[in-house]
């Protein structure tokens, strides 16, 4: 009877070990999901607080990329601005430089066809080698005269103002003498030259 008793006490005192020891395990078991949950929690507002920063970031960088973009465009549009003024100046003072060139060319013209028609030999000497000096400048500059005789008509550079009857055909269709001088221009004319032309009389319905 006894030995029942003892083994009773025993068994519940193993009992109340075990009790202990669950409680104890349940214990730990809750303080460690505690401190697990509060560690998800801060990693999840860490995480937050990153993907913050990085659409700020983002936001930023397409802020720079918008910003950069528009001087880029401003930039360009005022470069592009400068440069068609700067052309339209350009060509405002080529056409001024070509226009003055023309005139002292055909003032030199006219003195030097008043030098052949009065016989001033020395005078004439003298335009001729102006003349001269003047063609090397104005080949490199792109600048041409149209004022030679004895070369067949051209409408491209000539325009006919008056008939020389000839009766030598050689000289059928040249030119016989410039009335004014015509004016090219980097190929372009800028001016026909105003030419009388040989005509042969023994043709009949020629035309120039």
């Amino acid at each position: 009877m006894f030995g029942i008793r003892r083994l009773l006490r025993q068994i519940l005192e193993r009992l109340t070990q075990l009790e202990g020891v669950a409680a104890s395990a349940t214990e730990k078991n809750a303080q460690s999901a505690e401190h697990l949950a509060q560690r998800v929690s801060e990693l999840s507002g860490a995480a937050n607080r990153h993907d913050m920063a990085i659409e700020d970031m983002l936001e930023s960088w397409e802020e720079l990329q918008e910003q950069a973009q528009a001087e880029r465009t401003a930039l360009i549009s005022a470069l592009t601005e400068s440069a068609q003024r700067e052309r339209q100046e350009s060509l405002a003072r080529e056409k001024a430089l070509l226009s003055l060139v023309i005139s002292a060319h055909d003032r030199l013209f006219e003195l030097q066809r008043a030098a052949e028609e009065a016989g001033a030999e020395l005078w004439l000497r003298q335009l001729v080698l102006a003349q001269q000096k003047l063609e090397k400048a104005r080949l490199p500059a792109g600048f041409q005269t149209v004022e030679q005789s004895g070369v067949p008509l051209n409408f491209t550079v000539h325009e006919a103002t008056g008939i020389v009857p000839t009766q030598d055909a050689a000289q059928n269709r040249l030119v016989a003498e410039i009335d004014a001088p015509g004016y090219l221009y980097k190929g372009q004319v800028l001016r026909k030259a105003r030419v009388i032309v040989w005509r042969l009389t023994e043709s009949e319905g020629e035309s120039i």
